[in-house]
């Protein structure tokens, strides 16, 4: 899709954006198990020693790594607001959300800053949303100063 720059400079279409997901990582497993495969066999029809078999051994650990890192985000940012609106002790007003991710295996998050509802908000809170379950991981609310 393209968007036509208006007098602004602003696009005149607004299109959904792409974000980045971990479950791809799986695509790289798969090469570096067929990797693996191809360098096992040649290996063993070139005849060489049981040390060049050894270099198969870290493909197929780091393609079991990406298999285990790719995971499929089930929770859209959207959603996760609504999440967070719901778990905080007071109206909610309006939010952003940004994905993070935990871990070693990076497991996705997502980290929600919502703000009470009013003219002048007097209460935030910055919520954590586990990206997989919608399951809220922490929540942090503080009043804020009105000046």
């Amino acid at each position: 899709m393209s968007a036509s720059i208006g007098p602004a400079g602003v696009p005149e279409e607004v299109v959904p954006y792409r974000r980045l997901d971990t479950a791809k990582r799986r695509r790289a497993a798969v090469v570096y198990l067929v990797m693996a495969a191809l360098a096992g066999w040649l290996a063993v029809v070139s005849g060489v020693g049981l040390m060049w078999l050894m270099a198969v051994v870290p493909l197929v650990a780091i393609a079991i790594y990406q298999f285990a890192g790719g995971w499929q985000i089930k929770v859209s940012d959207m959603e996760a607001i609504s999440l967070a609106a719901n778990a905080a002790s007071f109206s909610f007003g309006h939010g952003s959300a940004t994905l993070g991710y935990r871990g070693p295996l990076a497991k996705p998050v997502w980290q929600v800053l919502i703000f009470a509802d009013g003219p002048s908000p007097d209460h935030q809170a910055l919520v954590t949303i586990d990206g997989l379950s919608g399951e809220v991981t922490g929540i942090f609310e503080q009043d804020v100063e009105i000046p």
